[in-house]
């Protein structure tokens, strides 16, 4: 049990000190925007870019270096994200900011690892221990925020990125020296055991990677926005509708991820009956968060809109059900190559999320609302089509 907290305990640092560093763009987008020529558009496109990166993480990330050195596969994740935070006090275009914000969005290629362990070391308890891990996220975005403005007025936007990327850099070189071999996935070093089994040819894997699809879009793309989006509506509330929505990403991922562990306590063991649990609990969160979207849609007060984002943001939720299930639908022998597919498909979000968010809230700030509510249909959708399908661990 010891180990298992130590395990949790680096996933999480890794995830909260990264994402405190990626966060900041949006944080002091006005202070950077004051010295580099970039107009409001371009604020929003480099504050979003990250997210595309995110794509690119699951498609690097599903290849033998991820399979046959885990550890190190984590380090680089966590340099791609570090490099480019020193990079960005450096530079004088709004063009090369975003391209440097593309390359931090790989720091993603951790999580399958992440989840990897998880599954190793646990069973019905997987969605909780998921559910703190990826809850640093948005631990980051809130230190982001208060420890960025802080530093900011002290010792100028610049140095305060170069001391998030030293931050970064020492962590990855923490979790390198603390984290157990034996917790890690097993390397399958061999061409014959690598190729033995396509996660692409199963029906199951494409499904389940489209149920997240619609929380990706939302998550990655509401957060670095909704500055913009309720400071239109509401002027002066944009930074607390940022930190009410971080807060209850964090809450949320922790909560439900509790919720599921006790429920699935209540059912069989089995890779089937843990399943069904996990996805259950997860159309639920698909429910609240449209229901959430069609309110704020309606609010007519400030308040309202707030109580909105904090129902929207359960879709956090589903993050902890969907990466509790690679270790539980697929064999040991592909787990990490069937969390990167899963990864790759439901983070395609990415490429059309962000700048079609940005396009619809350039428009209309309502439109934005109508969009989620329909993404939270379309999840709950495919959450209970997949219910339907075999396991791939038990033949599809």
């Amino acid at each position: 049990m010891r180990r298992t907290a130590g395990v949790v305990a680096l996933d999480l640092l890794f995830m909260g000190i990264n994402f405190s560093a990626l966060t900041l763009f949006s944080t002091l987008h006005s202070y950077i925007s004051s010295e580099i020529p970039m107009t409001g558009f371009e604020v929003q496109i480099a504050a979003a870019a990250y997210s595309v990166g995110i794509f690119g993480a699951f498609f690097l990330g599903h290849s033998r270096l991820s399979e046959n050195y885990p550890k190190l596969t984590v380090v680089l994740a966590s340099l791609f994200a570090a490099i480019p935070q020193f990079l960005i006090p450096l530079v004088s275009s709004g063009l090369v900011i975003s391209i440097l914000r593309f390359l931090q969005g790989l720091v993603m290629m951790a999580v399958p690892i992440f989840s990897a362990q998880v599954g190793k070391l646990l069973s019905r308890a997987r969605p909780f221990a998921l559910g703190i891990i990826l809850s640093g996220i948005f631990i980051g975005g809130l230190i982001g925020a208060k420890a960025g403005i802080g530093l900011q007025t002290v010792i100028g936007w610049r140095a305060t990125y170069m001391v998030f990327g030293l931050l970064m850099v020492t962590t990855a070189f923490v979790w390198w020296f603390l984290t157990p071999e034996e917790t890690l996935p097993t390397p399958r070093k061999t061409s014959e055991q690598i190729s033995s089994v396509s996660v692409w040819r199963i029906k199951f894997t494409w499904v389940w990677g489209f149920t997240f699809f619609p929380s990706i879009w939302i998550i990655f793309t509401l957060a670095p926005l909704i500055h913009f989006i309720v400071s239109r509506t509401a002027p002066g509330f944009g930074q607390i509708a940022s930190e009410i929505l971080e807060a209850s990403y964090l809450a949320w991922s922790i909560a439900i991820g509790a919720l599921t562990y006790v429920l699935a306590r209540r059912s069989g063991e089995s890779p089937k009956e843990l399943f069904t649990t996990f996805a259950k609990v997860q159309a639920l969160c698909f429910v609240i968060s449209a229901v959430g979207a069609a309110i704020a849609f309606m609010a007519g007060s400030v308040e309202m809109l707030l109580l909105a984002i904090v129902l929207i943001a359960v879709i956090q939720g589903t993050a902890p059900t969907f990466w509790s299930v690679p270790s539980t639908a697929y064999s040991e022998n592909v787990v990490t190559k069937a969390g990167y597919a899963l990864g790759l498909i439901s983070n395609s979000a990415a490429l059309v999320g962000p700048l079609t968010s940005v396009l619809i809230t350039s428009i209309s700030e309502t439109g934005m609302w109508l969009m989620i509510s329909l993404l939270g249909l379309v999840g709950l959708i495919t959450t209970l089509l997949s219910l339907r399908i075999p396991l791939p661990r038990e033949g599809s």
